[in-house]
């Protein structure tokens, strides 16, 4: 089963689509975090800093924390909510990949080749996880390459050692495999692609918004609440924990979610009508 799922994974052209258009958003934020951003802080290209204002979101790739930040295979984000193309796709390609069958009508032969439909949905997790660690893989070493090939052209140093590195890249890799079996789980709920494209769209577009709603009702305060979004957590887990929420807390909170999700998809599975 897990061999048939991986075969379907690297075989559909939307899988396909969709790694690719995370490998390019990710390269396209981090040229804007690690290029324009301090170039418009120094005052290269447009107004400078000063005129930007104290909220101009700064880059200086000097400090260690900063060349940290750039390795993330999401992205550099200035929000721990934010979102990018970059993890759009990579839901998205879960959900591609759990919706798919009932749009091909391939779910009928996969039922039949395992009638224990649990084992059909974890046989699929298995499968879009894979996909996810390699994604992953891809994506945190093409945001290690950029940082190495700007700091050659700033003339700045790397101030980061491989055990910061390869952690970095480590916590990104898990964020990203569990960001892909949450995509699936939503794609084998809702069944449809285009369904499960407006779901997730809809959900990862009102988290920042519903982020930034509970802060200006807090009097500037973030609920603690909001950091177990998911995509909070997701941030949380590349950047190794925050104070309010704890690296292992974050892993934790994110395998939980991601655990309930593929639970409800086993069950909705189960009781369908194929």
């Amino acid at each position: 089963m897990f061999r048939a799922e991986l075969l379907s994974l690297v075989t559909t052209t939307a899988t396909k689509v969709s790694a690719t258009i995370a490998l390019v958003g990710l390269v396209v934020t981090q040229l804007i975090f690690v290029t324009v951003l301090p170039a418009l802080a120094r005052g290269d290209i447009g107004p400078g800093a000063e005129a930007l204002g104290s909220d101009f979101p700064g880059l200086d790739l000097a400090t260690a924390a900063a060349q940290l930040d750039t390795i993330n295979p999401l992205g550099a984000s200035i929000g721990g909510g934010s979102i990018g193309i970059a993890l759009i796709a990579v839901v998205l390609l879960g959900v591609l990949a759990g919706a798919s069958d009932d749009r091909y009508g391939g779910i009928v032969g996969a039922v039949l080749a395992s009638p224990r439909r649990g084992r059909l949905v974890i046989g699929k997790a298995a499968a879009v996880g894979l996909g996810g660690v390699g994604i992953g893989i891809l994506m945190g070493l093409a945001s290690f390459t950029m940082l190495l090939a700007t700091l050659m052209v700033t003339g700045n140093p790397l101030t980061i050692g491989a055990g910061d590195i390869l952690a970095s890249i480590g916590r990104g890799v898990l964020a990203i495999t569990l960001l892909t079996v949450i995509g699936l789980a939503v794609g084998i709920l809702v069944r449809t692609q285009l369904a499960g494209v407006i779901t997730v769209l809809a959900a990862l577009l009102f988290e920042p918004i519903l982020a930034s709603m509970m802060q200006l009702i807090g009097g500037g305060v973030t609920p603690l609440w909001t950091q177990y979004l998911p995509v909070a957590l997701a941030q949380n887990v590349i950047h190794g924990g925050s104070p309010d929420v704890p690296l292992l807390v974050a892993i934790g909170a994110l395998i939980a979610l991601t655990t309930t999700l593929l639970a409800a998809a086993s069950v909705a599975l189960s009781r369908r009508d194929i």
